[in-house]
């Protein structure tokens, strides 16, 4: 179970008739065949049967395991959230500086989103879960937020960041540009683009040193 022991199952549809084993790793392949075909449609798009097509397993499998399409979907968005910041606290084991480790913040979760556009954009209304489900990927992106409020509070105490820093604001602001550019990027824009820049805004500024302040 990735961090935070987050449930993915709907434990309303958890039973199973006496006598029939749990085949190894049912659970895994399906939940990784919904989140691939939720990241490539929308989610009235993404069929059931398909589901389990990719899993390789019977359509009752996905019941059996889930209960329902919906109770699907959402563990599909509470794992994947919850696998991202795994990859994230991993990467920031390597950094050295403060700069670093915002823009392995920055690079992981726009990689992660990068071709899963759908997913992303249901993630835009987590209030659409199911309660207890929404209640999940709450307590998920609150980690996230803290992650990136540690990091700009040891830039401060490094002298890197100004003391001034609302660290609360600038950690949600930046947790905003990487949803709006994931959402309005241009086609033609790069991966390697989109990190450059958003760590370039964040960190830098919009204004040319060269030019006049603004009056």
């Amino acid at each position: 179970m990735s961090s935070g022991q987050i449930d993915t199952g709907d434990r309303r549809f958890g039973k199973r008739s006496r006598g029939r084993p749990r085949t190894p790793q049912l659970h895994e392949k399906i939940l990784r065949s919904a989140q691939q075909l939720f990241g490539e449609r929308e989610f009235h798009l993404v069929l059931t049967d398909e589901v389990a097509a990719r899993a390789g397993v019977g359509k009752g499998s996905v019941y059996r395991e889930f209960g329902s399409k919906e109770a699907l979907y959402a563990a599909a968005v509470i794992d994947g959230f919850a696998r991202l910041q795994d990859e994230i606290r991993e990467a920031l084991q390597q950094c050295e500086s403060v700069r670093e480790r915002i823009a392995t913040v920055i690079e992981r979760t726009l990689r992660y989103f990068w071709n899963r556009l759908q997913f992303f954009t249901i993630l835009r209304d987590p209030g659409a879960l199911p309660k207890r489900q929404a209640q999940q990927y709450f307590a998920q992106r609150e980690q996230l937020s803290r992650v990136v409020r540690e990091l700009l509070a040891e830039g401060i105490e490094a002298g890197t960041l100004r003391d001034s820093l609302a660290v609360g604001v600038a950690a949600e602001s930046l947790l905003g540009m990487l949803r709006g550019i994931n959402f309005y990027r241009e086609d033609q824009m790069s991966l390697d683009d989109a990190v450059s820049a958003a760590l370039s805004i964040f960190l830098d500024g919009c204004c040319d040193d060269r030019a006049v302040a603004f009056k």
